[in-house]
């Protein structure tokens, strides 16, 4: 259903004649179904002393006595929900009608925490925001700053060991020319 129909029905529903006399019925309604729930609930109270007080030794009574409490129970979360569903149509037809009467608002708001406005508020993201940017550029350029390091100090390792193993190389020539030196 397009947008604009949605708003003309749930404006229609909210200023209409018929729909605030389906409401005040709803409200007469939800009058009966808290006495019909009032009732239940003195009924299964009934039904409970009298299962506590009688001692019964037939089963047709007892069967009886079981089948009025469940009744009685039946009743009460019948009656109860149905309140609770009633409740909860007049509150949701309530809200719906604050809401396009403008009393919420159209348009979504920014929430204040007591002091300072919504514009004030976005200016200090706004500044936050830059500053959480500069932190990350920053950390950015030390890890790449990280990463030059290592490679560079990978570098001096593999030429220090070449520079070793070339020394190691002369010792022994060095060595062995001594060596033969010495027995000529």
């Amino acid at each position: 259903m397009p947008a604009r129909w949605k708003r003309a029905m749930i404006t229609w529903s909210s200023r209409s004649t018929v729909a605030q006399r389906a409401l005040y019925f709803v409200r007469i309604a939800f009058g009966f179904i808290l006495l019909l729930f009032a009732d239940s609930v003195m009924r299964l109270h009934k039904v409970q002393k009298e299962k506590s007080s009688a001692r019964l030794v037939d089963e047709h009574a007892i069967c009886q006595l079981k089948l009025q409490q469940f009744y009685a129970q039946r009743n009460t979360y019948l009656t109860g929900i149905t309140m609770f569903l009633g409740l909860i149509l007049i509150s949701t037809h309530s809200l719906v009608g604050q809401l396009v009467d403008g009393d919420i608002g159209d348009s979504p708001r920014l929430v204040t925490s007591g002091s300072g406005s919504s514009k004030t508020q976005i200016d200090k993201l706004k500044d936050e925001l830059a500053e959480a940017r500069k932190e990350i550029e920053e950390l950015k350029r030390k890890d790449r700053d990280m990463a030059t390091l290592k490679k560079q100090a990978d570098s001096s390792h593999k030429e220090y060991m070449r520079l070793a193993d070339e020394y190691e190389k002369l010792q022994k020539q060095l060595d062995s020319s001594k060596e033969a030196k010495k027995d000529a």
